[in-house]
């Protein structure tokens, strides 16, 4: 007697509810994890940005006073920021620097969220300002020259012990409030993340 074949079914059972979540909460876990590193990526690449446009402004402002009897160029009234500072969300940014930067820098962000140069907090923005040599004793200063300071409102990734501070006078105990006291010190870093002195 011939046995007839046994047909075995296969069980079409799909994933569980269960299953199903758990496995959609670690492809949102990975991806939270990609765009994370993605944004500090780009925020490190901006601030590199940053620092290069720095190292280019100063460049270009040792240029120009080689060249314009030993002075840094005077702010542009057009470009005038807050503070009277010449900033780079303004038009006409450096432009005296035309001859010596291609393009006129700007800040990868380039924002200004209102207030003054002490509220940094939404504001991305380079900043300039040419102080002549009368200011310099007002500030504690102990050389007697015109001097210029440039300097970027916020860094995306944090202030480092490497990062430049525009500094003059002797700071008292417990620093310079307020970015500083009159004819004792000044402190421009209070207001900038870079900051840096040009003074011959």
């Amino acid at each position: 007697m011939v046995s007839s074949p046994k047909i075995f079914r296969k069980s079409l059972t799909g994933f569980t509810l269960i299953e199903l979540l758990v496995v959609i909460s670690i492809i949102g876990l990975l991806a939270s994890i990609v765009l994370v590193a993605l944004a500090q990526g780009r925020a490190k690449a901006r601030d590199a940005k940053r620092v290069a446009d720095m190292k280019q402004i100063i460049t270009a402002l040792n240029f120009y006073y080689d060249e314009n009897q030993s002075t840094y160029p005077p702010v542009n009234p057009a470009a005038q920021g807050p503070g009277g500072w010449e900033a780079s969300t303004m038009p006409g940014f450096l432009s005296s620097l035309s001859k010596y930067i291609v393009a006129s820098p700007k800040d990868p962000i380039n924002g200004y969220d209102g207030g003054s140069l002490f509220t940094r907090a939404g504001s991305y923005y380079y900043a300039y300002y040419n102080y002549p040599a009368a200011s310099a004793a007002n500030y504690g200063c102990t050389f007697n020259a015109d001097f210029a300071v440039i300097g970027i409102i916020k860094l995306e990734t944090g202030i480092k012990s490497t990062t430049p501070k525009a500094q003059c006078g002797t700071f008292p105990s417990g620093g310079c409030p307020l970015g500083g006291i009159a004819g004792v010190c000044r402190d421009w870093s209070t207001e900038f993340d870079y900051s840096y002195m040009l003074v011959r």
